[in-house]
Parts: C-alpha cells; sequence; structure tokens
C-alpha cells in the first residue's frame, strides 16, 4: 500500500527557514481511479525533494509520521510537460544548426481533454487508487532539503488548508483513462479498429512514440506511483498501430551512464525492457531489485489497445531497429501469448562483455549490472538472456525476422550465432538473415525478399489461432559460424 514515513530513513527536522519554504494552496481531485494532488511551489526553489502523504485522517505536522507515502523524491515542477523538451529525447539542443533548433515548450500537462494546461513549475502527483486505499483519504506534501552529515534534513511545516487537505477525497479502484491531448474532433473512436490487426513500432535510442495520450501510470509501471507516460495512435484501413517511448522519469540526472542521451534531463531510456526500483537514488541502487517497467508499460498499452480500438486479439505484432529490436526481444519474444510475429533489426539477444565485444553496458547504468536481482527470480543477465528464455521454452514462439550485421560494433555478433542455433533446436519458426554490414548499413544491404518479409503486411499473414509450416535445417541455410570475426 505504500510506506510509512516512519520507516523512511529521513531524519526530519520540520521548519520554515528561508534554503526552501513551503508548497502551499494543496488541492486534489478524484476521476477515472486517479487522484490528481496539485500544490504551489516558490520561484527558483533549490534542491529539494517532496513527500506526498496520505491518511484516513487529516494530516498534521503532529499525527504526519502515521500518514502513509503515497509518493517520494518528487521534483519541484513536475506540473511541466517535460514531454514537450526535445532533449527529453537524447539530442541536445546545441547539436541541432541553428536555422533548424527546435522549439521547446515550457508548459503545464494538460489533464482535462479539450481543456486548457495547468500551470506549469508548481507541483503534481498522481495517485493510482488500488483496493486499500478506496474510500476517504486526506492528504498532504511537504518538502525536505538535502541531508546533512548527520543525517538531518530540514523540511517544511505541514500546515492543514495550507500543504494539507482538511476535506477528504472520495476515491474508489475503476479502470484508468488515458487523456486524449488533441483536438477532441480528432480523437478516434472507440471500436474504431474493429477485427484490425494492431502494430507496435519500438523506436530506437533518440526515438520518441506518439503523443496522442497521456497516461499516469500506477506503481507497478514505475519506481513510484504516477510517473506519466504517452501513447501515439493511428488507425488505417488496414491496421491500428500504437506507440509509446522507453523515456522514464527517475528525478535525478544520470551521471554514471555511459549513453550521453541519458545525461540530459532527469528521464532515461532502458533498452527497452525496466530497471532498478532504488534508482532515484545512487546509494540505495545495491540494496534494489530490477523490474521490468518498459515491458509492463508496452503491455498496459497493448491491452487498453485491443479495448479502445477493438483490435483482433490474435493478431497483434511488434517491430523495432536497433533499440527498437532490443525491444522485440526483450518484450514481445517474451510474450507468445501477445505477439504473433516480431521482426527485431541489429538488436541485442543477449547482454555480455567478451572478446568479441561488450554489450552489458547498455543497461549497467540504471539496473546497477548483470549480477543484480530481478522480481522475476533471476539476474538482470539472465532476464536479458533470449538465448537462455528460447532454449528453455516449452510452447510456440512469435514468429521472427531477424536482421544483424557482422561488424556491427553497436550490437556485437559474436553472441547471435548460439540465438540462432537455439532456434533451429527448438523448431522455433522464424527466418534470420545476416551479413557483413555495420549498424547504420545492414538493412540497406539486406536483399529486397527480406526487406519485404518484415514489413507489417507481410508480418500480418501470421495469427495465434493459425498454424504454418517452419522447416529447421533448410537445405539454404547459411552457416553463421561460431561468432568469431574470422568465421
Amino acid at each position: 500500500m505504500g510506506r510509512r514515513l516512519a520507516l523512511v530513513a529521513l531524519a526530519v527536522m520540520a521548519t520554515n527557514i528561508g534554503w526552501c519554504g513551503s508548497p502551499d494552496n494543496l488541492r486534489a481531485e478524484y476521476r477515472a481511479g486517479q487522484v490528481f494532488v496539485q500544490w504551489d511551489e516558490p520561484e527558483n526553489w533549490g534542491s529539494v525533494y517532496l513527500t506526498v502523504m496520505m491518511s484516513r485522517a487529516p494530516i498534521t505536522e503532529d499525527n504526519c509520521r502515521d500518514a502513509t507515502v503515497a509518493g517520494h523524491h518528487i521534483m519541484p515542477g513536475e506540473s511541466t510537460d517535460w514531454w514537450l523538451n526535445p532533449e527529453t529525447y537524447g539530442k541536445p539542443l546545441s547539436e541541432y544548426p541553428e536555422s533548424k533548433r527546435p522549439e521547446v515548450v515550457h508548459a503545464g500537462w494538460l489533464l482535462e481533454e479539450g481543456g486548457e494546461r495547468i500551470e506549469p513549475d508548481a507541483g503534481l502527483f498522481v495517485h493510482t487508487v488500488t483496493p486499500e486505499t478506496e474510500g476517504e483519504w486526506y492528504y498532504a506534501v511537504r518538502a525536505s532539503g538535502p541531508e546533512d552529515e548527520d543525517g538531518v534534513a530540514e523540511a517544511s511545516v505541514i500546515v492543514p488548508g495550507d500543504s494539507s487537505l482538511t476535506e477528504p477525497i472520495s476515491q474508489q479502484v475503476a479502470a484508468v483513462e488515458p487523456i486524449w491531448q488533441g483536438d477532441p474532433a480528432a480523437k478516434p473512436a472507440v471500436g474504431s479498429g474493429q477485427g484490425l490487426p494492431l502494430d507496435v513500432p519500438l523506436h530506437a535510442k533518440r526515438g520518441r512514440g506518439g503523443m496522442d495520450w497521456l497516461v499516469f501510470g500506477d506503481a507497478s509501471l514505475g519506481w513510484r506511483d504516477g510517473l506519466p507516460f504517452k501513447v501515439g495512435s493511428r488507425v488505417t484501413e488496414d491496421a491500428v498501430q500504437v506507440s509509446t517511448t522507453d523515456r522514464h522519469w527517475i528525478a535525478r540526472i544520470l551521471d554514471d551512464a555511459r549513453d550521453g542521451c541519458n545525461k540530459l534531463t532527469p528521464a532515461i531510456h532502458t533498452l527497452w525492457w525496466g530497471y532498478n526500483d532504488h534508482i532515484y537514488d545512487p546509494d540505495l541502487m545495491t540494496e534494489g531489485v530490477c523490474r521490468g517497467y518498459a515491458e509492463r508499460r508496452v503491455l498496459w498499452m497493448v491491452d487498453w489497445a485491443k479495448q479502445r480500438f477493438a483490435t483482433d486479439p490474435m493478431r497483434t505484432y511488434a517491430a523495432g531497429s536497433s533499440m527498437g529490436g532490443c525491444a522485440s526481444f526483450n518484450i514481445a519474444l517474451r510474450h507468445p501469448e501477445v505477439f504473433a510475429a516480431i521482426a527485431p533489426a541489429v538488436g541485442i539477444v543477449t547482454y555480455r562483455d567478451g572478446e568479441g565485444g561488450n554489450s552489458s553496458f547498455r543497461v549497467a547504468a540504471y539496473t546497477g549490472g548483470l549480477d543484480m536481482p530481478t522480481d522475476e527470480g533471476m539476474t538482470v543477465g539472465e532476464r536479458l538472456d533470449s538465448t537462455r528464455f528460447v532454449l528453455g521454452a516449452t510452447g510456440d514462439l512469435p514468429y521472427m525476422m531477424v536482421i544483424h550485421g557482422r561488424n556491427d560494433t553497436s550490437i556485437p555478433w559474436w553472441v547471435n550465432p548460439d540465438f540462432y542455433r537455439a532456434m533451429q533446436t527448438g523448431h522455433h519458426g522464424c527466418t534470420i538473415a545476416w551479413n557483413e554490414g555495420a549498424h547504420a548499413t545492414t538493412q540497406r544491404l539486406v536483399p529486397a525478399d527480406i526487406t519485404q518479409r518484415k514489413s507489417w503486411a507481410w508480418l500480418h499473414r501470421f495469427a495465434l489461432d493459425k498454424s504454418y509450416p517452419a522447416f529447421s535445417n533448410f537445405s539454404l541455410d547459411g552457416d553463421p559460424g561460431d561468432g568469431g570475426k574470422e568465421d
């Protein structure tokens, strides 16, 4: 249900001295299974974090330690829609030619379809109601500064009617409704994709999914409740397409990341699987457990899209290249009950560091390393080992159209042949193509029939309720070798 304040490892000295000021004008509203908590903040706030508390009784300075922590490590200004910032998606503005530099829109979230954006640079936290938090609840918010050498942090005083609600919010469990961000007249109708296939494109590094719908996830979709993500949707005569972004707010700059795009904002990519549930504090990551938050977002989006657009549940597909190819292995391959076919191009099948190249660093900064535990009863390295997964699979897997390049330094080649042979051993349907290409050239070098087979239209012939012939040890198979550069 949440952590008691008494269990949070922070010694807090309540004060209203000038280092932080106080959050005020606290208000909250319930709708569609969620409580939207907002507050005002002083200008030019320093290095502070905020905590949102909830209780069955009004929260005061005297009883706040008995309240439940609903949200922690909330940064100042989280009412600002950070998805509108181009740097969030991996490219510093300084890298754009001045004549083509995109505009940075500084605006608050659009929380109501067809409404006005809220004021930026204030506070926002969204709680998704659980069975344990149904009923009437009071909310409060407190700001805490950095701890001193004795572990003591100054904090704002909780003032009823100012930073604490004096009237409860009545809340109940209900289906979360994504908030349409565009013109209400352009909103696709419920059931508008009746019986169509559902395509899920998964973007590469520095890419971005759609921006049509805003969702605040529950505690299963991020390191804390209320983290936002957006979803794009498009309905055509042939298919419904939905997309999201592998970008996650972590409330700090990930200084130890080797990918520079993870150092621009307090939001990271994860190679489309997940991250450490203590990522908000680098000193606590060794105590954390790694969870598939990105995977859960994609599966949440797919479930929502099937219901919203009434797509054919037997015909869902995923594809992507580079980091998007990693996504096809990390997410879609693991869910044969959902995806009928996938097309990963130049993606990592297994994360390792060896003579043939290092891919383990791709996930180290936000997991804590391949030896860290996951909530699936295995280490990060084991969870992200697609060869291991295939060898242990007891049923059918999605048909796969796989493309790799032997000279791809971003996606080291040496682990791929073992994966290919695991697919053969398990008699799983796939077409696998490789060539002498590098990361940027491999897909351009494949023959036309391979390019055709990784298209959505070609993948659509597969369905969960339809069988197809698959030939192992085919007479035209090539030999991928043992992974060595000379083989």
